[in-house]
């Protein structure tokens, strides 16, 4: 009985509704915490079925769970208003007044359900921040990976153009060097040409000294061709400009290139109708398309293809083919393209330097690239190289196009200069090469006055009494310049013809030369090339 009066103690005074069900589910005693939940008085709520208190949609799970003795379970229960709340229901067999019957234990758990809900929304909203910081750092990430990126893809376009300019600079320095190089031994090879030009003309063809002549005439201008190469690098050459078809420079070359590739190696020339007119010395071109396609014959021992072709393009400030500035425009481009070996991306940096050569010591000088680059750049124009082990190589020449109609061609025909009888006035410091030129014409009739530099030869314009026909002057003298002498006295003698000669000319005195027009020839020369400019000049 004492525990029966405890059990009713706690059954009345419990905070959670407390249900007996009968074994058909029908409702046999409840506890006030049960009228309050539901909001149903207690007298009422005895002989209902315990499923009019579920909403419509849980009372056939709640039945199957107790029919499956389910101990807790959670669900929604019903108010009086029908209001729908969220209830945990434990349940236990008992006996009850000695039948069998079931004890619901029923709490209200709106307050925890609607915490979790909270925390649920909570949790989902800290976890959309949390995608949503990741999702920014993740842009961050990529932003910081594009910036690191473009700043390492700047750092290569700044090492790449800091190496070309530090190659230009090396190349520059040895252009100044060659340039003085080569004037020097120019004049020496001035002085072996003609003297051996002298002997040769005293000497009969049974002469036992004749081939031992004829052999230093021969390797003195062979020497004369690399110190060609050499100003042609160094951009120290007088250019001759013309205003010239490239597609007539090409086609005029195709006999001699099918001649140098043979039957192993199939030549392909496509020119371009519509090609812009370049000004450009001829025979330097003529230089470069030669140069190049004795590389490109190199490059495939064993035959392949030699394609060259001509094109328009114009190019921008930036334009791709191209890691540096470059002066935007219309240009004319040669392309010499071939399928032989190529070279690897540590050659292509150097391929243009002078003396640098894949060939071996004995089969190159190193001087045809670094040539073909001089007569470029000193004609306005870009060249670019692309190449790859096994993959063939690609040159493509760039001049300055012009909308002007090409100068007709005419090859000079070699012949002897005729001679003459007028007074011309000999500048030169170098005193062989001097007394070689005077040698030299006199025996063509000409009357000589030598002057050892130009202040003497000012003087001698201001003071001989005869005519002076014409001034011969070098143009790299001490003290004054066979310019600066050239301007004196035409303003001293009206009229007067110059000729000036050098082995080197920098960059004033070319543009001097082209601008005044002053004849030119170049050390070393040639008795009768020297002849024929003299010829040319008092004719003009």
């Amino acid at each position: 009985m004492q525990r029966e009066g405890l059990f009713r103690t706690l059954f009345e005074s419990s905070p959670d509704a407390i249900l007996i069900e009968d074994q058909n589910g029908f409702i046999l005693d409840c506890n006030p915490a049960t009228s309050a939940l539901h909001r149903i008085p207690r007298e009422l709520l005895i002989g209902k079925h315990g499923s009019e208190l579920l909403p419509p949609q849980s009372r056939v799970a709640v039945s199957r769970e107790f029919a499956d003795h389910t101990e807790q379970y959670e669900g929604l229960g019903v108010t009086k208003n029908g209001v729908a709340i969220p209830v945990s229901v434990r349940t236990s067999r008992i006996d009850y007044n000695g039948q069998p019957a079931l004890l619901l234990h029923v709490r209200d758990i709106t307050d925890r359900k609607r915490f979790e809900q909270n925390l649920l929304a909570s949790h989902d909203e800290l976890e959309k921040r949390v995608e949503s910081r990741t999702a920014a750092l993740a842009r961050a990430n990529e932003i910081l990976r594009s910036e690191i990126s473009e700043r390492n893809r700047a750092e290569a376009r700044r090492r790449r153009l800091e190496e070309e300019i530090r190659g230009a600079t090396r190349m520059e320095a040895v252009g100044r060097l060659a340039g003085g190089v080569a004037h020097d031994f120019n004049n020496l090879l001035t002085v072996v040409i003609g003297r051996c030009e002298r002997m040769l003309d005293r000497m009969d063809d049974e002469h036992p000294m004749l081939p031992d002549i004829r052999l230093i005439h021969d390797a003195a201008s062979k020497a004369a061709t690399v110190t060609r190469q050499l100003l042609a690098f160094g951009r120290k050459q007088v250019l001759q400009p013309r205003v010239i078809d490239l597609n007539v420079v090409v086609s005029n070359m195709k006999s001699i290139l099918l001649s140098l590739t043979g039957e192993k190696i199939q030549l392909h020339i496509v020119n371009n109708p519509t090609l812009w007119s370049v000004e450009a010395d001829r025979g330097q071109l003529e230089q470069v398309i030669m140069n190049l396609v004795v590389n490109a014959i190199d490059a495939m021992p064993r035959g392949g293809q030699l394609d060259i072709e001509t094109s328009n393009v114009e190019l921008s400030e930036a334009h791709p083919q191209f890691t540096f500035p470059i002066k935007p425009g219309q240009y004319a481009v040669v392309t010499v393209r071939d399928t032989g070996e190529g070279m690897s991306a540590d050659t292509l940096l150097h391929i243009f330097e002078p003396f640098f050569t894949t060939k071996g010591v004995t089969k190159g000088s190193g001087l045809g690239l670094s040539t073909v680059y001089g007569i470029i750049k000193q004609s306005g124009g870009y060249i670019s190289a692309n190449s790859r082990e096994g993959n063939g190589s690609t040159f493509q020449v760039y001049l300055p196009g012009l909308n002007r109609m090409a100068e007709p061609v005419h090859d000079a025909e070699v012949k002897r200069a005729r001679d003459g009888t007028e007074t011309i006035l000999l500048a030169e410091d170098a005193q062989m090469v001097r007394e070689l030129t005077r040698e030299l014409l006199e025996a063509r009739g000409y009357h000589i006055i030598e002057a050892a530099s130009g202040e003497e030869a000012i003087e001698i314009c201001r003071t001989h009494p005869g005519p002076i026909n014409l001034i011969l002057s070098d143009i790299i003298m001490n003290k004054m310049t066979g310019r600066e002498l050239a301007d004196q006295a035409v303003r001293l003698r009206p009229g007067i013809k110059v000729v000036l000669m050098s082995g080197y000319a920098d960059e004033i005195t070319r543009d001097h030369i082209v601008k005044t027009g002053f004849q030119f020839i170049a050390k070393p020369f040639t008795s009768n090339a020297l002849a024929t400019k003299i010829r040319e000049a008092l004719e003009d």
